[in-house]
């Protein structure tokens, strides 16, 4: 197994164990076990920016530059367990978009030129795991307070394909670009839930979270934050269905890449979720 395959597996195991070790009392819902899908549509927006020895690079905006001005739809799930000591979930969010522009001026991103009037083409790839702790701070009738930590692994990759200067005197040639920002960090975060019986074997659930923090860690330095609010109606301990709306913003700089990305990711979701 390599270096690589081995950081991969490992650091999951590691970030669950510290869980199971460092937590309290559970902030848990239904059943032990729940599992969530979500049907997610965010718009992305934002810029991106990739230096190159002492040249900064130019700010690259993510809807006027690279095309990605559009809703997208995918699916982000997570599981949710009560263990007695705590309240785990595991949650990946993952969004990939892909644009088309015709530059009005040439730009620089990570030391590559793309000259004006050419098109560019775009990739854009983000991806959040969330691995956090939840427990209960305080209880008021049907509503609970609840803080979260854990950590979170950032992946951010971004490919420009387009025409640059070369081939000879005022030539052109066919180049591209490709950063990226992969780190782990630490996430805290507080929320809120609500349970209410509507009828007979049927419940109200509302809940809301707020979780990030700033970061200056490794070679990551910069804000993130995740907020979610979701509502819903659950058939005794079982199902449950209802909307939502999440919201990633972050804005990092790594450091030992040169990358930095200030991207904001938010928009409603349907979602369904079954507990046992």
């Amino acid at each position: 197994m390599s270096k690589f395959q081995l950081t991969t597996v490992v650091r999951p195991i590691l970030c669950l164990l510290a869980l199971l070790i460092f937590s309290g009392c559970g902030a848990g819902g239904a059943g032990m076990i729940r599992l969530r899908a979500e049907n997610w549509q965010p718009t992305p927006g934002g810029s991106i920016q990739a230096s190159d020895l002492a040249n900064p690079g130019d700010v690259v905006d993510v809807s006027d530059v690279l095309g990605l001005d559009g809703e997208e739809t995918f699916w982000v799930y997570g599981v949710e367990a009560d263990m007695g000591v705590g309240t785990y979930e595991m949650t990946e969010i993952s969004f990939t978009g892909n644009g088309s522009t015709t530059l009005g001026s040439a730009i620089d991103f990570g030391g590559t030129t793309f000259n004006s009037g050419s098109t560019l083409d775009s990739a854009l790839e983000a991806t959040v795991t969330t691995f956090h702790s939840k427990g209960a701070l305080l209880g008021v009738g049907p509503v609970m307070l609840k803080y979260i930590w854990g950590v979170d692994h950032l992946v951010f990759d971004t490919t420009l394909t387009g025409t640059g200067p070369g081939g000879g005197k005022g030539g052109s040639e066919a180049v591209s670009a490709h950063r990226g920002i992969d780190e782990w960090v630490p996430a805290f975060g507080v929320g809120a839930q609500f349970a209410m019986p509507i009828g007979n074997d049927w419940s109200l659930e509302l809940d809301g979270e707020l979780s990030g923090l700033w970061i200056s860690y490794g070679d990551i330095d910069g804000t993130y934050e995740g907020l979610t609010l979701r509502g819903g109606i659950r058939q005794g301990s079982g199902i449950l269905f209802g909307a939502g709306h999440r919201s990633l913003v972050i804005d990092v700089a790594d450091d030992g890449t040169g990358t930095s990305a200030d991207i904001d990711l938010g928009g409603s979701y349907l979602f369904v979720e079954w507990a046992f």
